[in-house]
């Protein structure tokens, strides 16, 4: 069977290289018939691809374990839905899924732009066709997941159970959607510099790839949060892990991206930004594969060291160079238009700011994932730099975001007159100083919260003002006339409920550790905790000991929530699986710490976690602006 798999993965890197040389004869030559040649070869790469990862998943399915990546991601034990979920699972196997994904979009998009101009169309499908191709090449020559071993094993090693949890599922397609995406995107911004086009005709074009390819994006990061916010059994969600950055670094340049669009569209300006965006939105979706897969730095998320380091940085830095290398020809004619200066009192130049807030915070996030590899080159021991690092740096360029996206909606297009910024702010300024006041006489006194606090509300009061001063001038259908403006209105409304979540959760959360013998009680955040005597459960593929602890407040027991550990069969630690209680209000989250029957006790560690269903809800909300806006008009109207 791996030879199978491996067949239809070597005629899918052939399919694919063919496809791309014709692309990129077509591109020189504008030969019709060499392009319809590649448009075949291209779907031939689709079909080999499609048929290598149906033969991955049937080994995985079937618990074909001679296959070394289905022994190393499977067990006979293992829930059918998380064998099928091993396709992700695994570096190969991701890599595959990756490639697969990058062809998809590359028929998808042979068939939408089948009419364009010949030379244009050649440069998209021919960045879609090298990019599957290189992911085909990683797993045909570097970490192949139709390996085959030696012997056939009885059954295979199992999933990491950390793995087996419903994000599983969601959470790295979601993410892995939203990577590929900008592929596509790239294609088209390359295609405009082969046409030497200067319009903001691509951008409005792949205007619905990048929101798409951005809401995948978004809900992929967040549901990460999530899943390590119910499985990793420690109360929070964001650890600034190395990973975890690298999926924050595309999102962070692909805002500023879809920020500088607007201002392209609009008023022929930020045509370079554009440009450099979403080469570096690309190159950052490869930077977090690199970071991953490679193993150059230390994480709950990474695979083991492989040569996949050097093939990544020879793929980010030839296609950098290649974009360049036309863009800069085409500097002098992209910029021409624009004017000298911005005018900061204006909304283009707000969202001019706003890109380099952007980039300035992914730069500092970079810096600090990549610290111990620069300090190891440069000094005798490596530097690796914590959440507080983080956090610091971090906390200027979030308040500034909120300060802008605050500000800029109440801007006019070329110049706003100080007075007339002055008079529109003042009811937003107004309540987030009120908001700030409020907290500080509650009690709620820690200086950064309170700022952030009085920005995010700040924010909230903008959108809610433009929204009303809209319905008032046209009433309720001016919203579905502009879906575009209201659409990112919708959007920023979720980015404020996910910052008051976070500011909650991270400023004024509580926690206590609790030693007790069952049948006792203690007392947290209101509450009064009872813990019952641990009991046991067998599942399909662990053992599941568990303590049910009723919870009461003010003598009246509201539920009974049963964190738990569980021993899988296969590894020797125990594995929490935390007991949670939510409202819009905060979180009740337990976990089950320690138990012995023989000296009968029971640990309990009690976390509150304030807003934090804010989070959640505003991914929900941004996702809905984000959906709503796309069906705008292609040209904007903001």
């Amino acid at each position: 069977m791996g030879q199978v798999g491996n067949l239809f993965q070597l005629l899918g890197l052939f399919t694919g290289l063919v496809a791309f040389g014709l692309y990129i004869y077509t591109m020189q030559s504008k030969d019709k018939s060499y392009s319809k040649m590649a448009d075949w070869f291209l779907i031939g790469q689709a079909i080999c691809a499609s048929l290598a990862s149906v033969v991955l998943i049937y080994a995985l399915a079937t618990g074909y374990y001679k296959m070394e990546y289905v022994a190393q991601y499977t067990d006979r034990a293992l829930p059918f839905i998380y064998k099928i979920s091993g396709w992700w699972a695994g570096q190969a196997g991701s890599l595959l899924f990756w490639g697969w994904l990058v062809t998809m979009c590359g028929i998808i998009e042979m068939k939408r732009i089948k009419d364009y101009d010949i030379k244009q169309k050649s440069a998209v499908l021919a960045v879609l066709a090298l990019t599957a191709t290189f992911f085909l090449v990683l797993t045909v020559f570097v970490t192949s997941p139709f390996k085959e071993l030696d012997f056939f094993p009885a059954d295979g090693m199992g999933m990491n159970p950390l793995l087996q949890n419903p994000g599983m599922l969601y959470h790295p397609p979601t993410l892995f959607l939203g990577y590929v995406g900008f592929t596509v995107v790239l294609g088209h911004a390359f295609g405009a510099l082969v046409s030497k086009e200067i319009s903001s005709f691509w951008a409005m074009d792949t205007r619905r790839w990048t929101m798409i390819t951005w809401i995948f994006l978004t809900i992929g990061i967040i549901l990460g949060g999530e899943w390590a916010y119910v499985e990793l059994g420690w109360g929070g969600y964001w650890a600034w892990d190395p990973v975890e950055n690298a999926s924050l670094l595309p999102w962070l340049t692909s805002t500023a991206f879809l920020h500088s669009i607007v201002v392209y569209e609009r008023k022929g300006k930020l045509k370079i930004w554009s440009h450099l965006l979403i080469l570096l939105s690309f190159q950052m979706c490869l930077f977090g594969t690199f970071i991953t897969r490679s193993g150059v730095l230390d994480s709950v998320h990474t695979f083991a060291k492989s040569s996949l380091v050097y093939f990544f940085l020879v793929f980010m830095i030839v296609t950098s160079g290649i974009f360049i290398g036309y863009l800069i020809p085409m500097i002098k004619k992209l910029s021409e238009h624009e004017d000298a200066e911005f005018n900061f009192s204006s909304r283009e130049g707000m969202l001019f700011l706003g890109n380099w807030i952007f980039v300035g915070l992914t730069l500092v996030i970079i810096v600090g994932t990549m610290m111990p590899i620069i300090s190891g080159i440069i000094m005798p021991d490596k530097i690796t730099v914590g959440i507080p690092y983080y956090n610091k740096v971090s906390a200027p360029f979030f308040t500034l975001v909120l300060l802008a996206s605050g500000i800029a909606p109440l801007l006019s297009y070329g110049r706003t007159s100080n007075d007339v910024i002055m008079k529109k702010l003042l009811p937003s300024l107004a309540c987030g100083v009120a908001v700030m006041v409020a907290m500080f006489v509650f009690g709620y006194k820690q200086p950064l919260s309170l700022i952030l606090a009085g920005v995010t509300t700040l924010s909230l009061v903008t959108i809610f003002i433009q929204i009303g001063s809209g319905i008032k001038r046209g009433g309720v259908k001016v919203l579905t006339k502009n879906k575009r403006y209201y659409g990112g209105l919708i959007v920023h409304l979720g980015v404020v409920m996910v910052a008051y979540g976070i500011i909650a959760s991270s400023f004024y959360n509580a926690q206590t550790d609790k030693v007790l013998a069952p049948g006792e009680q203690f007392s947290f955040h209101g509450y009064t905790l009872q813990v019952a005597d641990v009991k046991f459960t067998e599942r399909e593929n662990y053992v599941s000991a568990y303590a049910p602890v009723r919870v009461f407040k003010d003598g009246k027991k509201l539920f009974t929530l049963a964190p738990e550990r569980r021993f899988y069969a296969k590894n020797k630690e125990a594995f929490a699986e935390v007991a949670i209680s939510s409202s819009l209000k905060g979180d009740l989250y337990l976990i089950l710490s320690s138990y012995s029957k023989d000296e009968n006790y029971v640990g309990i560690q009690a976390v509150y976690q304030p807003l934090i269903a804010w989070i959640w809800l505003g991914c929900v909300v941004m996702v809905l602006g984000g959906l709503f806006g796309l069906g705008g008009r292609k040209k904007a109207n903001v």
